[in-house]
């Protein structure tokens, strides 16, 4: 059976958001340098740090404190949560996405598959932050330890230091110039043939996010294209394909819903609300 990992955007998101940054002050390096002290105060990743500065107008100690602020929130809910459901007596445990690839002890194989799939925007750096963003994806490309990844509006900067800094990886990339689509591939898993291994096709996309009916239509166009290459392939093929689609579900509907003979893995494995963006 072929599978799909896309994860559409909701259909009533129509615009982008809004910046909520200022322009950095600082040199790529005293910037590098502040997110790497944000990172290392609050045991986080310079992604997050890059984003708490930008809020805080870099200001280092504001930034700390209003992450502090916010984990304090979140934990009076939890805590708030865990005191609202202590009478529950019967707990339904829902199945959830495995985010682990354990081993099978007496084959060695791997018996789950991890895929990443991330839009990193590349194209709304700020000047001189180009690094410390990438840096973050990076982080979490290491944290998280995807099989494969995918990753779209790569700018070639940005996919230097991914090539650099991720040498675990295989990369391949749509394009070298402007902005682009980029799949990784561990070498670990890629390299090694098991018995009854199976075959996969990796696909990723970045279709048109325009809202005007121009490119309403495209990106319906590049959808079905996209199925079709799937409908294509060798029974004896898994077809992976996962992107930034930016397809509304009237779009998907009006191009006949996904086709019999794939599955959106998002549905199928419960819908996780923390999983529905790329």
């Amino acid at each position: 059976m072929m599978t799909t990992i896309s994860k559409r955007r909701p259909s009533h998101s129509t615009s982008e958001d809004d910046d909520d940054g200022m322009e950095c002050p600082l040199s790529g390096a005293e910037a590098l340098a502040v997110c790497k002290e944000f990172a290392s105060m609050t045991d986080t990743n310079t992604s997050l740090a890059m984003m708490m500065l930008q809020k805080n107008e870099w200001n280092l100690q504001r930034a700390v404190n209003a992450y502090q602020d916010s984990m304090q929130g979140k934990s009076k809910a939890s805590q708030k949560q865990t005191i609202s459901t202590s009478d529950v007596k019967r707990v339904k445990i829902e199945p959830s996405i495995t985010t682990s690839a354990p081993i099978d002890n007496k084959t060695n194989a791997k018996t789950h598959f991890k895929v990443l799939s991330w839009n990193i925007d590349g194209l709304d750096e700020q000047k001189n932050t180009i690094d410390i963003r990438t840096q973050g994806v990076i982080d979490v490309i290491k944290r998280e330890e995807p099989d494969a990844v995918f990753l779209h509006e790569v700018i070639p900067i940005a996919f230097d230091l991914i090539r650099n800094l991720l040498p675990e990886y295989d990369s391949y990339a749509g394009n070298t110039e402007g902005y682009f689509v980029v799949i990784l591939t561990r070498h670990e898993l890629f390299k090694t043939m098991y018995k009854n291994s199976m075959e996969i096709d990796l696909i990723t996309s970045h279709h048109e996010s325009g809202t005007e009916e121009i490119a309403s239509k495209e990106r319906m166009e590049q959808l079905k294209l996209c199925f079709k290459y799937m409908m294509d392939a060798p029974s004896h093929r898994t077809v992976l394909f996962g992107g930034d689609l930016n397809i509304r579900e009237k779009e998907l509907q009006k191009v006949g819903s996904i086709p019999s003979g794939i599955v959106d893995l998002w549905i199928e494995t419960g819908k996780h609300k923390e999983c529905i963006y790329t």
